[in-house]
């Protein structure tokens, strides 16, 4: 690595350490000089001393981590649900016109509704147990991992296309060492956001119903006002999206490591 670019790195995760702890210092400036009540905006350190009890001794008569690990569950199996189907269903869709055509009404029409307006319908078909709030994460994810997929497909380079199949590649090879590689890129970002949309309706489909998860921690809070509880819980559903967003970040740069490199 060159100097310049160890610099440039540098400064890269300076600029990324100090951006969340100036947001942190206004926060605690703006309560310690009264602007924000503290029914509207807690201090950083009751939010922190909230966590800790939450910690210590769980929140509703249940541990923290069963809450987490109830979230985690959901959004795990929808979210690897639906990025598999989606991104297999993506891809086929960018290279054979006919499977485009046969799914391009109906994921057109779903796709412009907000998952939250399909919460009645869900609630309704699957009642308010897991099955529906798994389904409406599954949905999201599957809708995104598909676009971002179809369009990695489609922007395939038609002269590598030519240039595999004058080698005698067949269909399958072409697309396994041409189309995938090409459409790698734009499926990761897809995966990336992906993540966020179901780590947001996660929470919304937690406040249907039940007593595990962070979403109801967060429901169940604001109901009583304890307002650094909420904002615990919201730091929570943060930490976790941060956290799967490096993960599937760090997990493109191993996969997709020619990116930027040519």
């Amino acid at each position: 690595m060159s100097a310049n670019a160890a610099a440039a790195r540098r400064r890269y995760w300076i600029l990324a350490v100090l951006s969340p702890l100036t947001l942190l210092a206004l926060w605690a400036l703006v309560t310690a000089q009264g602007l924000a009540t503290p029914m509207i905006l807690p201090s950083p350190l009751a939010v922190l001393a909230s966590l800790g009890d939450m910690v210590g001794h769980g929140y509703s008569g249940v541990d923290l981590a069963t809450h987490v690990l109830a979230s985690l569950r959901r959004v795990g199996i929808a979210f690897c649900g639906g990025a598999l189907l989606g991104t297999v269903l993506g891809l086929l869709r960018g290279r054979v016109a006919e499977i485009d055509a046969l799914f391009l009404v109906p994921s057109e029409l779903v796709r412009p509704i907000p998952p939250l307006g399909l919460i009645p319908l869900f609630i309704l078909w699957f009642g308010i147990g897991e099955a529906s709030k798994i389904l409406l994460i599954f949905l999201s994810v599957f809708l995104i991992a598909m676009v971002n997929a179809q369009a990695g497909a489609r922007a395939c380079s038609l002269d590598a296309l030519r240039a595999a199949r004058s080698m005698g590649a067949s269909r399958v090879q072409a697309f396994r060492f041409v189309v995938l590689p090409s459409a790698l890129p734009q499926i990761m970002t897809g995966l990336r956001v992906a993540m966020g949309t179901a780590l947001t309706i996660l929470v919304a489909a937690e406040l249907l119903g039940g007593d595990r998860g962070l979403g109801f921690l967060i429901l169940d809070a604001s109901s009583f006002f304890r307002t650094t509880y909420v904002f615990a819980g919201i730091v929570l559903v943060g930490l976790i999206g941060l956290a799967s967003d490096r993960a599937i970040a760090l997990l493109g740069r191993r996969i997709v490591h020619w990116e930027g490199k040519r």
